[in-house]
């Protein structure tokens, strides 16, 4: 596990950096909320036309080559946006970030499907993960300070150079497990066609997963330009971010262990509500405090929210690569309107409408996990 160990402490260095400082940037710029929105909403469409491809590919091929992959995008995408201004450039820089995003996920969780024990992937992706979220922990602080002496540019470039440098390691160190590739896989043409004629209970999870990725959407790529609105600088919002990702990093592995314990359907509900007390609580950011609660709460949320939504998927589908894929390509594309949304919603009808919105959806994907998604996590496990 070391190769995936180091991946992911590159990775979570230059994503949490592209993540924390993107709209900042772009408010430094000069742009609205509402046309950073629109930016964000554009670029998710990508994801969620190319997901299901990937899903193919990662069935068919290699997942430890498309895992790789992830973090060459992901320099890509961070070295546009440091040469950047225009809106088309900032658009095509945020929909290759969303790319890296959505395939780095289902590949390395194929990945560690392939390597680990049913049983233990809950912990197995707990423990993983961890490495991931210190380092997303380390990245917005030093991203702070970083363009507080010396620009965006040179932090964007760093960051572009961390993320080459985490692919190589992994490259270096790592082989395709055993169970690598299947021989026979649906097509590619099929991949497509079970993502929009989809199983019961890939239906469902549709639903869960697009309510929550739209609820999240409202507000989520907005979030560091918002706070810089609301009176805080660069420094103060990356110190912000990091202790979000320092609650996610010391809450994921415990989490891990509950949802082997409990079940994936659990923690997928303790993450909706976590996140409803995030968004509830970043109506009025102010004081401080308050602002602590918000991402205190967003971490513990993404803390319930990656060993529940991996083991969840493990257990239910047989295809995991494909699942993964659809799954993340139905939910990119029902979020697709939603920073937008956020955006008209921030700036028409009030500056709490996109959190007071947020919240009510994330209170019903709760319920959806509380009952229907632990109904067929009990079923299937009988």
């Amino acid at each position: 596990m070391l190769a995936i160990t180091l991946l992911n402490v590159f990775r979570g260095l230059a994503e949490s950096g592209f993540r924390a400082f993107f709209s900042s940037y772009m408010g430094r710029l000069g742009y609205s909320l509402g046309e950073i929105g629109t930016v964000a909403t554009l670029s998710n469409i990508v994801g969620a036309l190319v997901s299901p491809a990937v899903g193919y590919l990662l069935e068919v091929y290699s997942s430890r080559l498309i895992t790789a992959l992830t973090g060459l995008i992901s320099a890509a995408s961070l070295t546009i946006l440091a040469l950047s201004r225009d809106v088309a450039s900032l658009t095509l820089s945020y929909a290759l970030f969303s790319l890296a995003m959505y395939f780095a996920q289902p590949a390395r969780t194929v990945f560690l499907a392939r390597t680990v024990e049913i049983g233990r992937l809950g912990t197995v992706v707990g423990v993983t993960t961890f490495t991931f979220t210190v380092s997303r922990a380390i990245g917005p602080a030093l991203g702070g300070y970083l363009v507080n002496a010396y620009g965006y540019s040179s932090t964007f470039l760093t960051l572009a150079l961390v993320a080459v440098a985490g692919s190589t390691a992994f490259l270096a160190l790592s082989h395709e497990p055993e169970a690598g590739r299947k021989s026979q896989a649906p097509s590619i043409v099929e991949a497509y066609r079970n993502a929009i004629k989809p199983s019961k209970n890939l239906a469902l999870t549709y639903l869960f997963t697009s309510i929550d990725r739209a609820a999240w959407n409202l507000w989520n790529p907005m979030l560091s330009a918002y706070l810089l609105e609301k009176g805080y600088d660069e420094v103060s919002i990356g110190m912000l971010i990091s202790f979000s990702n320092v609650v996610e990093a010391a809450s994921t592995p415990i989490a891990g262990k509950l949802t082997d314990k409990l079940g994936s359907s659990i923690s997928l509900a303790l993450s909706e509500l976590t996140a409803a007390i995030a968004a509830a609580s970043l109506m009025n950011p102010n004081p401080q405090p308050i602002a602590v609660l918000s991402m205190a709460s967003i971490g513990l949320s993404l803390g319930f929210w990656v060993p529940g939504y991996n083991v969840y998927i493990a257990k239910v589908f047989k295809n995991v690569g494909e699942a993964f894929a659809s799954i993340n390509a139905v939910r990119s594309l029902a979020s697709v309107p939603s920073p937008y949304l956020g955006g008209v919603l921030y700036g028409v009808v009030s500056p709490i409408a996109p959190f007071a919105t947020s919240t009510a959806m994330l209170l019903v994907a709760m319920g959806i996990a509380a009952t229907s998604l632990k109904n067929v996590e009990t079923r299937i496990q009988r």
